[in-house]
């Protein structure tokens, strides 16, 4: 017989604690539509971070924003830092695998011990501040995991804090810090419903940084956009497009936030051709959740790339896979640019299959009704599901039968939702050997 209690089950201890963080925002969405100018209160979780004293010194924070790229940018400066010696916390959205490794220290996920204890500490004071909210309204879910990522960088005595913000930049938490370094990667007409009606309302959102960062680096696209919106950037570094590179098989974009990340720690006295720090740089590239390819242990190849936009799109690397016979999966809610996507595929000769996925958080809890259009535009043939968001052995099962008997390798194009799926059948049940490219 054992002696004693039994000792708490940490995974479901932070099931509670995922639920706890998450069920004033299930709770109010059905009510909640529109502008997150009008419906976010970032201000009262960062009130509450400032009281626990968890505000960090901007001179140890470096922001990264954008439509596209920014938490491949962020992961990428991340790993420069800690290569260069420094302790670096990264906070990042959203998940990768688990809601735990938006926290990272040094390239280590925090243990859930860790992500328990601080949430712990910080549960009554979500709590107070909840309870006095107006009816409909809900404490913001990113904001408190960055409360929680804040405290333990407090904690371990973080040198830099390299935070990726949510969806805009102006109204969300991370977006609201002041900042030694802000960096902007590409702005795209994306959540147009949440931060427009127009593109000049994103760039707006997403530049509003540079007045709370010591240094601004941005890509020419978005500096461009952000003339057009009018806002002044005189004083912005501008990083231009890494020129085509037949040779390098990573599509353009995430060349572009490898140039940002090489501006950023150069800004942030570092050099990034330091032999430690360029190979920790391509170490990471190599290994971003939005963008990588896979052989299995029986010889297929399989790609993923996060994708919500065409214009995101490397229509030179779209059109070779098109030639060498690749297939593709697409993941995307009527939110995203479906259209522009299918027809990007189709001029690169990869014409898409589409995969409806359905989950218990967020848009996906109304599985195939968030994915009308996707529906529409491809007709029931080449369209698959709904499978759950969490279902491995199914996801594994369409990857080889889009794959077919002769093997053929399959892109998988989509949101991170759909790519943490991906991925996670290819290791769980594919058994595959990451490659670099």
């Amino acid at each position: 017989m054992s002696g004693g209690p039994a000792a708490p089950d940490p995974g479901a201890a932070t099931g509670c604690a995922l639920d706890a963080i998450y069920a004033g925002a299930m709770a109010a969405r059905p009510a909640r539509p529109g502008f997150d100018r009008d419906l976010r209160r970032p201000d009262r979780l960062l009130g509450l971070i400032a009281a626990a004293g968890l505000m960090p010194d901007p001179d140890r924070v470096i922001l990264v924003t954008g439509s596209k790229g920014k938490g491949s940018t962020a992961r990428l400066i991340a790993a420069g830092e800690t290569a260069a010696g420094r302790r670096t916390l990264l906070f990042t959205s959203p998940e990768e695998t688990t809601a735990l490794d938006r926290i990272r220290l040094d390239g280590a996920v925090i243990g859930a011990e860790d992500f328990l204890r601080h949430h712990a500490a910080l549960a009554p004071q979500f709590e107070a501040l909840a309870a006095g909210l107006p009816a409909g309204e809900a404490l913001s879910p990113f904001g408190q995991f960055l409360a929680i990522a804040l405290s333990h960088a407090r904690e371990v005595g973080a040198d830099r804090l390299v935070i990726e913000t949510g969806r805009g930049a102006a109204h969300d938490e991370a977006g609201r810090l002041r900042a030694r370094i802000g960096v902007v990667t590409a702005i795209l007409p994306e959540h147009l419903d949440r931060l427009g009606p127009t593109l000049a309302d994103v760039a707006a959102e997403k530049l509003d940084i540079h007045g709370r960062c010591g240094r601004t680096i941005l890509t020419a696209t978005a500096a461009r956009t952000g003339r057009d919106a009018g806002i002044r950037l005189a004083d912005a570094l501008v990083v231009g497009a890494p020129p085509v590179d037949a040779a390098d098989d990573r599509p353009g974009w995430l060349r572009q936030d490898l140039a940002l990340a090489r501006a950023a720690l150069v800004a942030d006295e570092i050099d990034p051709m330091a032999a430690v720090v360029a190979e920790a740089l391509d170490r990471m590239a190599a290994s971003v959740p939005s963008w990588g390819r896979a052989t299995t242990a029986d010889g297929r190849e399989i790609g993923w790339e996060a994708a919500v936009q065409a214009a995101s799109l490397d229509a030179g690397r779209l059109a070779r896979l098109g030639q060498a016979g690749w297939r593709v999966l697409l993941s995307v809610t009527d939110d995203k640019d479906v259209d522009g996507l299918i027809d990007a595929l189709a001029i690169a000769g990869l014409p898409a299959h589409g995969v409806v996925l359905q989950g218990r958080r967020g848009p996906l809890v109304h599985g195939p009704g968030v994915h009308r259009r996707l529906a529409a535009r491809l007709g029931q043939g080449p369209l698959y599901g709904p499978i759950d968001h969490d279902d491995v052995p199914a996801m594994v099962r369409l990857l080889y039968d889009t794959g077919g008997a002769d093997a053929a390798p399959v892109l998988a194009v989509g949101t991170q939702t759909f790519l943490r799926l991906v991925r996670a059948a290819i290791r769980t049940g594919a058994d595959a050997r990451s490659q670099s490219p």
